[in-house]
């Protein structure tokens, strides 16, 4: 049920072609000469959603081979796009079971995508066996938020939105995440911007749906969240702990407003 609605939910619905921000950058802005180096050779993105991290790949000279994957249809337009670059290859897969022989990847980069599925940790383990020795992995993941009250209350309204979602027929859930945006962009984002024009910019940025542009600009947003099947949550400490218990020796975990984002190496 999980994979079924995840490849409803991301593969047709969110990502059916339109526009997306890039997103890598984030790990650009965090990591700096980390990120940089790592842009070589042959990358893994799992979870390619709606392209806008692999276009951004795709300009980068360094990287020879590029393989892309996601659980939906949304790679069928994406295939087609890049028909014509054998350098690059759009395939369906699955997180969970990653059909690569082992160490073949010198760079995998997966953003939102691990903590949507059934089992985080095995998406963390299939990551560390196509890797390569000495291969680099960054991620984004959900946060906990456990140094952030606000952000933890969210958290704790999220839970209980998508447990009544849970009993809606998906047309329904669609109905109430466009009726929620606008209600949720007064709540939060409203006084985020009051918080910014005054100058307390990082105050701003604790509050959910910051980045909000009009009431209804965060409807694809809450479908992400709260229409989601599952989202695991991680604490940077319970996050560090998994990464060396699954032979990740070296490793970063940064965490931000936004959640948490990580660079890890196979020794």
């Amino acid at each position: 049920n999980i994979e079924e609605k995840a490849g409803l939910l991301w593969g047709q619905d969110l990502h059916d072609g339109t526009s997306a921000p890039v997103h890598c950058i984030q790990l650009e802005e965090i990591f700096k000469e980390r990120w940089q180096n790592s842009l070589s050779g042959d990358l893994l993105e799992i979870g390619c959603g709606s392209g806008s991290d692999l276009e951004f790949f795709s300009e980068q000279k360094l990287i020879s081979n590029i393989v892309a994957i996601d659980l939906g249809l949304n790679v069928i337009d994406l295939a087609q796009k890049y028909q014509n670059r054998e350098d690059i290859s759009v395939q369906q897969g699955n997180a969970l079971s990653l059909k690569f022989k082992e160490e073949t990847f010198d760079t995998i980069y997966s953003y939102g995508v691990f903590h949507h599925t059934a089992d985080p940790i095995k998406c963390l383990q299939e990551a560390h066996r196509v890797l390569k020795r000495s291969g680099k992995m960054f991620l984004y993941l959900y946060g906990s938020h456990e140094n952030n009250i606000i952000k933890r209350v969210g958290v704790s309204i999220e839970g209980f939105i998508m447990a009544v979602f849970s009993r809606m027929p998906y047309s329904l859930q669609n109905i109430f995440c466009y009726l929620i945006s606008p209600v949720c962009w007064f709540i939060f984002t409203l006084p985020s911007n009051l918080l910014r024009l005054v100058g307390l910019k990082v105050l701003a940025k604790k509050f959910p749906f910051y980045f909000g542009g009009h009431p209804f600009s965060l409807t694809n947003d809450l479908k992400d969240r709260l229409m989601s099947p599952v989202n695991h949550r991680f604490t940077k400490k319970n996050l560090e702990q998994i990464l060396l218990s699954n032979h990740f020796q070296s490793f970063d975990v940064v965490r931000t407003s936004a959640g948490l984002y990580v660079y890890a190496e196979k020794s």
